[in-house]
């Protein structure tokens, strides 16, 4: 077994890459303290359950993920620049854990919270409040285009919630597909929608 002073961080990494990989109804806390290494009872001393750890994991995901976001959608980026480097940043992200995992996984968030049952509440709400974040970014540079002229959006709530649906809809088509290439696309598709010239940052990766 590991050792007792990372075990909390080694429990919350097993089932991010459990239920990123397989499913919240199929991952069990015995997976779980397998895969980090972690006896059963140390697991209780940190979690009180497996949805417990499951929201514990996702807050540190996207606290690990902001990080990269602020580097991405940075005030000091011209607004165009910050979608497409975000889109250029998820195909790269999506075609790293696939060469890791053998397959394309999608969106962790999604993934946690459309697997888990409708009892686990607290955990479709832990998404929740994670995706209401996560769409400020796209508010903040859709603000900024607009006010500079570099993109003609109108309704800014509904764009983003719309441009929003488009990125969660195009990685779960590539999770089910097992296919890239819906996440390729998909910052085509939203630069469509905001009327902008697509010219990604980098070359797509075949799915």
């Amino acid at each position: 077994m590991g050792r007792v002073s990372d075990a909390k961080e080694r429990l919350m990494e097993a089932v991010k890459g459990l239920i990123w990989e397989g499913s919240y109804g199929s991952t069990t806390i015995d997976d779980i303290c397998e895969k980090a290494q972690v006896r059963k009872g140390s697991f209780y001393h940190f979690f009180k359950s497996k949805s417990d750890l499951v929201i514990a994991a996702l807050e540190s995901h996207f606290e690990a993920a902001r990080v990269e976001f602020d580097r991405i959608f940075s005030p000091s980026l011209p607004p165009v620049e910050r979608l497409r480097g975000f889109f250029d940043y998820m195909l790269r992200r999506q075609t790293e854990k696939k060469a890791q995992a053998g397959r394309v996984l999608g969106c962790p968030y999604g993934s946690a919270g459309n697997s888990c049952c409708s009892e686990e509440q607290l955990i479709r709400e832990k998404v929740g409040m994670i995706f209401t974040t996560y769409m400020k970014y796209f508010e903040t540079a859709l603000r900024d285009g607009k006010a500079d002229g570099s993109i003609p959006v109108k309704d800014i709530p509904a764009t983003v919630e719309t441009v929003f649906e488009l990125i969660e809809g195009a990685m779960s088509s590539a999770r089910l597909k097992n296919s890239l290439k819906p996440i390729e696309n998909m910052g085509r598709g939203a630069f469509m929608l905001l009327q902008l010239d697509w010219e990604p940052k980098t070359a797509g990766t075949k799915g």
